[in-house]
């Protein structure tokens, strides 16, 4: 039998369907799950919040009850990868982004691959330099004011996952009419694997997120 599969999560109250990444039911081996105190979403995602402490004592907590790999439920905690692998004797995998170079070497050289993100704002140089994504990387974010980020974020509304399909889908579309070198979708956030397939379906593309 494997070992299960260790999950950092943040400190939030919304839903989480079936395919987010904080859902013990979306993996098909065991999972732990350990909430962090105090990691709420939007501190972690802007990078305002830099103490790592509770994230270290996370960690090792997962590893005491035996997680034998261990991921988060937030790409943005990607500035943290070497400090949290490195406190770890299990590997470590803060966020999709971190499979970015691999990604793009996989594909075609005249394709690209493309970042959809919770928060393009947020996606700044710690994050690239973190991921070692260039400067010229194509990334996109829907609007700060939708409807998934006003529940992922902001707690602000119930999570209506139609509603919240309809602007990844509608996100991908418009961003494969402007760029159409696009080979492949890397989702940053832990909580979009929900919308994978509709994407995918949509633009005719392979679609890569936390759960892949």
């Amino acid at each position: 039998m494997h070992a299960p599969l260790g999950i950092l999560m943040l400190d939030t109250t919304f839903d989480r369907p079936v395919g987010d990444a904080g859902n013990p039911k979306s993996w098909p081996f065991p999972v732990i799950v350990d909430r962090v105190p105090g990691a709420y979403a939007r501190p972690i995602v802007k990078g305002e919040s830099q103490d790592i402490t509770p994230f270290v004592t996370a960690t090792k907590t997962l590893v005491e009850k035996g997680a034998g790999a261990i991921i988060t439920t937030c790409g943005f905690l990607v500035r943290h990868q070497k400090a949290l692998d490195g406190v770890s004797p299990v590997p470590v995998l803060t966020s999709t982004l971190t499979q970015f170079q691999r990604l793009q070497r996989e594909l075609p050289t005249n394709r690209r691959l493309a970042v959809l993100t919770i928060d393009v704002d947020a996606f700044d140089e710690s994050v690239r330099c973190a991921a070692n994504i260039g400067a010229d990387a194509l990334v996109f974010g829907t609007s700060p004011h939708s409807h998934f980020v006003s529940a992922i974020l902001d707690s602000a509304v119930q999570l209506d996952v139609r509603r919240a399909e309809r602007e990844w889908v509608d996100l991908a579309q418009r961003v494969q009419g402007e760029h159409p070198e696009i080979g492949a979708w890397l989702f940053e956030c832990a909580n979009m694997p929900p919308y994978s397939d509709a994407v995918r379906m949509a633009t005719g593309l392979p679609v890569y997120d936390t759960l892949s």
